[in-house]
């Protein structure tokens, strides 16, 4: 049975197809629906599509079907093959060019590089798709090349810098259905951020890409982000949700059939019976995946299998077979350190004789030279010495200034370090004050007006006490928001997003005729002192505040940038605003803060509307 509404499609077409040529073209169509079909199916399709480009004399046709050949043998875990099959189509495309279909094969090498854990060639492959994607102006083919460099990053657990290639991914286009056609990359994305400790942004990309695979029926993209959701479930407290996308997320495994992916999703829902009391179901399914990994020489995944299946035994009271497991797990890591090491050495013996050939060659050349150098070798000594000995002459004059100069810097490095230590326990005192005084009073104080809300009786009285209802919460609000600041040195741009998301979730509510939205370009997650980040923070909160009280407009959109440098953009729709036309002193704090801290900040009115744009200053 087709996986998918476009399988069904394709194949009902191909049962009807009357000549070679057609039957060519939708054999290919249904290789195009590789990441939807079962390996072992997906093969047969492709060995089926190179046979009729063979009789028909179709050589790029031929081609594509010997890079789906690859995908299915990688698929089905026989990486050595696999590669082997890519080296002869890009063989083949050394004397016939295409920049596209190579692009293919090195993003389908760097694949299985990915399953062997070579991370580094794995890169390599990343940056020839990229550079090919260029060559012939194909942007999902960048897109996946950056998101492959990616990939191999997080693997290796530098989340920094695999963000940084992800979002360079998600910024290679701006249209909206290119991203959603590729929901793997918004999969990935979330996985950064969760890594990060940014649940909001990692939800909320979790969220569009099981959107758009469901969509664009991509189930290879669906049972990854299903898997990613549950461990951000779990890791935010919601475990009680997490069974559900984890099963869905082992029968779309099963289905398409990639062992590599379905042996780790299986452990993983072990791992979710164990720490649910469901020690029976996580010993069934951490065995299934252990029989499939050994069938398919998955050895990466098994020490982690028989773990988990060790921590379902402990779960169950079964003492035995828990004692038992461990000594599997003991044998396999012995077993994949020698591995290892034998590797290790293999590889220091190659660089050895390298290196050890190498000097030979240079001891030769040095030895027929060595007769001709010794009279010029003789004069440049005599002259080094002369020149050594004006130099140490030189020299001593000025190592007691040096050490002079070095002990002033030490002292003023010392004084330094004295202050920041006296202003950062200053600081958290401040905060700790502020929380357990003021915010103490603070909340007493709305517990008390909420008290005398229900011996009000004239409708003047109530007036009142909203107004210090309001007050009062405003103060918590502006407290906290301090605390935030002052309990932290530094916070990065993405962290100031967020706490503008919270502000808006907080007051948008009293505006329900305007629409706010919040624009996210980080590439290079710039960092700010708290006192920056404070002034920052508190300016973006009056220029919103401007705009929802004076723009009368429909929309709000807060522009976040951030890369070599940080840019941010309030703009509205409504009827514009010259800069110290507000009420009060808003504007000139505004300006203030931005002078103190050497930011830039205009307010433009063009047309329609009002920007408010914030930068520092280049000069």
């Amino acid at each position: 049975m087709a996986q998918t509404v476009s399988i069904s499609f394709l194949k009902d077409q191909l049962s009807h197809a009357s000549t070679d040529p057609q039957r060519l073209a939708l054999t290919l169509a249904l290789c195009d629906q590789a990441r939807n079909l079962h390996p072992d199916t997906l093969l047969v399709y492709a060995n089926t599509a190179w046979h009729l480009a063979g009789v028909l004399g179709e050589r790029t046709a031929a081609i594509r079907a010997l890079y789906y050949i690859s995908y299915g043998l990688t698929g089905n875990g026989s990486i050595d093959t696999a590669l082997s099959r890519i080296d002869e189509g890009l063989g083949l495309l050394r004397r016939h060019p295409d920049p596209a279909l190579a692009g293919d094969f090195y993003n389908q090498k760097g694949r299985c590089y990915m399953r062997q854990s070579d991370y580094e060639n794995a890169i390599r492959m990343g940056y020839e798709v990229i550079r090919n994607g260029e060559l012939s102006d194909d942007t999902l083919l960048q897109m996946e090349g950056k998101t492959l460099i990616g990939w191999a990053y997080l693997e290796m657990g530098r989340n920094s810098e695999s963000l940084y290639w992800h979002l360079q991914a998600l910024h290679t286009t701006n249209d909206e259905e290119s991203r959603g056609r590729y929901a793997i990359l918004l999969a990935n994305l979330a996985l950064n951020y969760g890594a990060l400790g940014q649940n909001d942004s990692a939800f909320y990309f979790i969220s569009r890409a099981i959107r758009y695979a469901r969509k664009y029926e991509n189930l290879f993209a669906l049972s990854n982000s299903l898997a990613i959701e549950a461990q951000l479930l779990v890791r935010s407290g919601q475990p009680q949700l997490a069974e559900d996308p984890l099963k869905e997320t082992v029968a779309i495994r099963k289905q398409i059939g990639d062992p590599f992916y379905m042996v780790s999703d299986m452990s993983q829902l072990g791992i979710y019976y164990a720490n649910n009391h469901q020690p029976d179901k996580g010993i069934a399914i951490t065995r299934e995946g252990i029989d499939i990994a050994r069938k398919y020489h998955i050895d990466t995944k098994l020490a982690f299998l028989y773990n988990t299946l060790a921590e379902n035994y402990r779960s169950a009271g079964d003492d035995s077979d828990y004692t038992s497991t461990l000594q599997k797990i003991i044998s396999l890591k012995d077993s994949m350190y020698r591995k290892n090491s034998a590797q290790a050495l293999a590889e220091m013996r190659a660089k050895y004789e390298l290196q050890k050939k190498e000097n030979t060659i240079i001891a030769q050349e040095f030895d027929l030279k060595r007769k001709n150098y010794l009279f010029y070798g003789s004069l440049f000594l005599t002259l080094v010495i002369l020149s050594s000995a004006y130099a140490i002459f030189r020299n001593n004059k000025k190592q007691e200034q040096l050490k002079l100069d070095a002990m002033r810097r030490d002292e003023k490095r010392i004084s330094l370090l004295a202050v920041a230590a006296a202003e950062e326990k200053e600081r958290r005192r401040i905060a700790a004050d502020l929380h357990d005084n003021l915010g103490a009073y603070a909340v007493s104080l709305a517990s008390n007006i909420d008290f005398i809300e229900r011996h009000l009786s004239t409708g003047e009285e109530r007036d009142v006490y909203v107004q210090l209802r309001n007050n009062s919460q405003e103060i918590i609000s502006q407290l906290r928001d301090t605390i935030w600041v002052l309990n932290k040195d530094e916070l990065c741009i993405t962290a100031i997003s967020d706490r503008i998301k919270l502000f808006v979730n907080r007051i948008g509510p009293s505006h329900p005729a305007l629409t706010i939205d919040i624009v996210e370009r980080i590439g290079h997650d710039l960092p700010l002192s708290s006192p920056q980040a404070f002034h920052l923070y508190r300016i973006l909160q009056e220029a919103i505040m401007n705009a929802l009280r004076h723009s009368h407009g429909s929309r709000l959109v807060i522009d976040i940038s951030s890369d070599r440098t940080w840019r941010i953009i309030v703009r509205d729709n409504g009827q514009g605003m010259r800069a110290g036309t507000s009420p009060g002193n808003g504007i000139a704090n505004m300006k203030s803060r931005c002078t103190e801290e050497g930011w830039s900040i205009e307010w433009q009115t063009g047309g329609e509307g009002t920007a408010v744009i914030l930068c520092p200053l280049t000069g």
